[in-house]
């Protein structure tokens, strides 16, 4: 089948008759919940349209012409967006002065950061700084916009003296990962959590070093296989571009794991810290 720019509701609805029974029900829920579809991991729409498993969605989105789940669902997006550039708590729109664009994307991150105050898991973060207390090595992994977070995050782990390193290649860290051991861990970002170049080498691992995940959907792949999971869930899981505001939750639950970390240290982590920073005064003027 061919839909050169057809939108994705009409591409379903054009060849609803030639769909398998199994295709038809995720058309169903689809055309019937395309907003609730956009929040969804692959995982979440199997389990939600009543199929028994991911591959009857890959099967489904191919059909209808889409190389990737992620390319079905920013399509889906864009055209529930009509002219929405992005989807956050509030919509940027395509004639938006610089002075609205300001104004909802800093409201939109102060929202976001409100909501966080509330549904971050405080178990799961004191849990997640016990694994990395503990750890003798911690990878950093994180694609496109979630690279930055992961970099930070590893650059932040190093100030308080833990071996923390960010490799943005994937087929380095496919490497260092078949190295890790049982006293290692895995710090990964990913907003959906299906990210391919996690999913490959992640199902090869032997070793049983530790996972954790900053993610917003708690159905996808990495967060059933993580050790620990926080939630970064925001309300802009339709947008055409990047997962913008939930970036900056993500730096933020970055922070909030150093300073605990350097809490749980007590005096040590403040002589780490002031080693730190006197190891780059000789870069500053």
């Amino acid at each position: 089948m061919s839909f050169p720019n057809l939108p994705v509701i009409r591409r379903i609805k054009d060849n609803y008759s030639k769909l398998t029974a199994t295709s038809k029900k995720i058309a169903d829920f689809i055309t019937e919940n395309p907003q609730k579809v956009l929040k969804m991991s692959i995982t979440d729409l199997a389990e939600a349209a009543g199929v028994k498993s991911e591959s009857s969605v890959v099967r489904f989105y191919r059909k209808l012409d889409f190389n990737g789940y992620h390319e079905f669902k920013v399509s889906l997006a864009g055209e529930i967006s009509g002219a929405s550039i992005l989807h956050t708590y509030e919509d940027v729109l395509i004639n938006d002065t610089i002075s609205e664009v300001k104004r909802k994307i800093i409201s939109s991150s102060i929202s976001a950061f409100q909501n966080a105050i509330t549904t971050l898991d405080e178990d799961s973060l004191s849990k997640t700084l016990d694994i990395l207390d503990n750890s003798r090595n911690i990878i950093c992994l994180g694609h496109g916009a979630s690279a930055s977070v992961a970099n930070y995050a590893a650059f932040r782990l190093s100030l308080l003296g833990k071996s923390a390193f960010f490799i943005p290649d994937s087929h380095t860290y496919a490497v260092m990962l078949s190295k890790l051991k049982k006293e290692d861990c895995v710090f990964t970002v990913s907003y959906s959590g299906e990210t391919r170049d996690f999913v490959i080498p992640f199902q090869k691992r032997n070793e049983k070093y530790k996972i954790i995940t900053i993610t917003g959907s708690k159905g996808s792949f990495l967060a059933r296989i993580s050790d620990q999971v926080i939630l970064s869930n925001v309300e802009e899981t339709a947008m055409r571009t990047d997962a913008m505001i939930s970036r900056h939750v993500q730096l933020a639950i970055v922070d909030i794991l150093f300073a605990a970390l350097a809490i749980k240290d007590g005096k040590d982590s403040l002589n780490t810290l002031s080693d730190s920073r006197n190891s780059l005064a000789h870069l500053k003027f």
